[in-house]
C-alpha cells in the first residue's frame, strides 16, 4: 500500500481531529523538533500543540525525546512523525471498526423486528427498553412504533463489505 498524503492526513485527523494535520504536515519530513517551533509553526498556542502531541503520541505516531534546557532549566520536548506507524494503525483502525459493526448486525439481527422508534426520531430503543417506558418516548413521550431494521441490518453488512475490500486492497 502506498502512503498517500491523503491517507495520512485522513488518519491523523480521524485519532487527532483536524488541528492535528498541520502538526504532522510540518513534522512529516523533519525530525526531532522543538514542540515551541511546532508551535511557532503551526500558529498554535503551546498548550493546544502539547494536547495534540500527546494524543498523537499515544497512538504513537508521534514520539518524542525530552532534553533538559540548560540556560532555562526546564525540559522540552523534540518531536518525530513515525512514518511506520502509520499502516498498522490504519489497518488496527478497520479491524476494529469491523468488529464494531459486526457485533452491532447481530444485535440487530437477533433483534429483529424488536425495535421501536419515537414518531419525532429522539429514541430507538429495544423491546425490553420500550416496555419500560411503557411505548412512549422518554424524551418526547411521543408513542413508539415499532420499527423495520431491515435497511439498517442491510447498512451495516455493506459498511463491513466496504471495510473488507479497503482492508484486502492494502495488504
Amino acid at each position: 500500500m502506498v502512503l498517500t498524503n491523503k491517507k495520512i492526513y485522513g488518519l491523523i485527523n480521524e485519532i487527532a481531529g483536524e488541528r492535528a494535520v498541520p502538526i504532522i504536515e510540518y513534522l512529516k519530513d523533519r525530525r526531532n523538533v522543538s514542540e515551541f517551533l511546532i508551535a511557532d509553526k503551526v500558529k498554535m498556542d503551546m498548550q493546544t500543540t502539547r494536547n495534540i502531541l500527546y494524543t498523537l503520541n499515544s497512538y504513537n505516531v508521534a514520539t518524542y525525546i525530552r532534553r533538559k534546557d540548560r540556560k532555562k532549566g526546564w525540559y522540552i520536548s523534540y518531536w518525530t512523525f513515525n512514518r511506520k506507524r502509520v499502516k498498522e494503525l490504519m489497518d488496527k483502525l478497520v479491524r476494529e471498526k469491523i468488529a464494531k459493526l459486526s457485533e452491532r448486525l447481530i444485535k440487530e439481527e437477533t433483534n429483529k423486528g424488536n425495535f421501536f422508534i419515537c414518531t419525532k426520531a429522539c429514541a430507538r430503543l429495544d423491546f425490553e427498553q420500550a416496555t419500560e417506558f411503557d411505548f412512549k418516548c422518554p424524551e418526547c413521550g411521543s408513542l413508539l412504533n415499532q420499527q423495520d431494521n431491515t435497511k439498517t441490518i442491510d447498512h451495516i453488512k455493506e459498511k463491513i463489505a466496504e471495510l473488507h475490500q479497503v482492508n484486502s486492497k492494502k495488504n
